[in-house]
């Protein structure tokens, strides 16, 4: 009995030893790191005319989620973790996991929102103009938390105080019967908030690889002179096996090199009538090359994009999964897993929030710059403060 008690003890210490010089500082520091790097996305994104798109008003609203989830739920979910005990009050009690389930909910479909408007935007371009507005994303940004709240709502409804050991407390969901009801409900978030979403991302994003890695990089073929010397130069843009533009630059204009630039211009783009007007030949190329940037420019914003979805379900994936094992078959789970190991899953699932400003910055280069600019901007309206201070109260010679 004695050994069984000592055994306890030593646990418990360890216990206490882990949270306090390693899990209270882990949930400091992203706690810091998600509310901080959030709030610098938003005043960027606010600040920036040029990054008010619609995809960079989707990202303000998974910025805006990732704030409400880091001040509105890691404070409790530590506090609970190392008192054992739910000590904020019944209204607490249900305003807390009510509002970190809609802030995952709002998260997981914004960034379906993102896939679905980048999908449009880059296999169906023309078809998406009509759309594909700072209205409409504002629209569907409001159906998105309406939807949320709605889904939730039962968590808020049923979450009451239920008394533990000691006498202290926890905070779960009372739900009528025998434990079906709250059976259907969990499977239904499983699949509108993890297994629909990522069906959806994994096509929407497969499609889009697809469509970019189908587009060639304009080539060049070049015409040379009997001499030797460069007379022509044809830019071909395509789409697959599709030719889709041509433009050319004339080095030579002599009869005989535009005559040799027709042959070229013949066999190269099957008979498509070459441009003999350099203004105009240089325009054409200028565009190929500028087309060929913003083709770099999207493979970059969905690689970017890819990643950020990526990192959700890594780091939420594994306490779903512990939620519903609780639920099936609770004692072989907390057989398998002690109470600090399920804390530390959830310390995974909030590292969410303070992964989407460091993916931006790393795989960005616009956001880099305009964070660049904001630290830029305060620094400079900060030292002119202070110099017309200094004028303002400086003595007379």
């Amino acid at each position: 009995m004695e050994k069984s008690d000592s055994s306890f003890s030593t646990r418990i210490a360890n216990a206490r030893w882990d949270m306090v010089y390693v899990q209270i500082p882990l949930y400091s520091l992203i706690f810091l790191a998600g509310v901080i790097g959030n709030i610098l996305v938003i005043l960027t994104l606010v600040q920036h005319q040029r990054m008010r798109t619609v995809t960079n008003v989707f990202l303000l609203n998974l910025a805006a989620s990732d704030i409400m989830l880091g001040v509105l739920c890691m404070p409790f979910t530590l506090v609970g973790a190392i008192l054992r005990d739910f000590v904020f009050g019944e209204v607490m009690c249900k305003l807390v996991p009510y509002l970190q389930a809609c802030t995952v909910s709002v998260s997981a479909w914004t960034l379906v929102a993102i896939s679905v408007e980048r999908y449009y935007a880059i296999c169906h371009p023309l078809r998406s103009r009509r759309w594909q507005t700072l209205s409409h994303s504002y629209r569907l940004i409001a159906v998105i938390w309406t939807g949320s709240l709605i889904l939730m709502s039962p968590i808020a409804v049923l979450s009451e105080l239920k008394p533990t050991s000691n006498g202290h407390q926890k905070c779960r969901e009372n739900w009528p019967g025998h434990g079906e009801y709250e059976k259907a409900y969990n499977l239904i978030l499983d699949a509108v908030l993890l297994i629909f979403p990522l069906i959806i991302l994994v096509t929407t994003y497969t499609l889009i690889t697809i469509t970019l890695q189908s587009s060639v990089d304009p080539t060049v073929v070049r015409h040379s002179a009997a001499n030797g010397s460069v007379v022509s130069e044809v830019y071909l843009g395509s789409r697959g096996d599709t030719l889709t533009r041509c433009s050319l630059r004339t080095l030579d204009r002599t009869p005989s090199s535009r005559r040799s630039l027709r042959l070229v211009a013949k066999s190269s783009v099957g008979g498509m009538k070459p441009w003999d007007d350099q203004g105009e030949a240089s325009q054409r190329s200028t565009r190929g090359r500028s087309a060929m940037l913003k083709r770099k420019r999207k493979r970059r914003i969905v690689e970017m994009l890819c990643v950020v979805v990526l990192e959700f379900f890594l780091f939420w994936t594994p306490l779903y999964v512990i939620n519903t094992v609780a639920l099936f078959s609770p004692d072989a789970l907390y057989d398998g897993l002690n109470p600090t190991w399920i804390s530390y899953f959830h310390l995974l699932a909030f590292c969410s929030s303070c992964c989407n400003p460091i993916t931006y910055c790393f795989m960005s280069s616009g956001f880099r710059k305009s964070f660049s600019g904001l630290f830029t901007g305060c620094c400079s309206r900060a030292c002119g403060c202070r110099k017309r201070a200094e004028g303002r109260y400086r003595e007379p010679p």
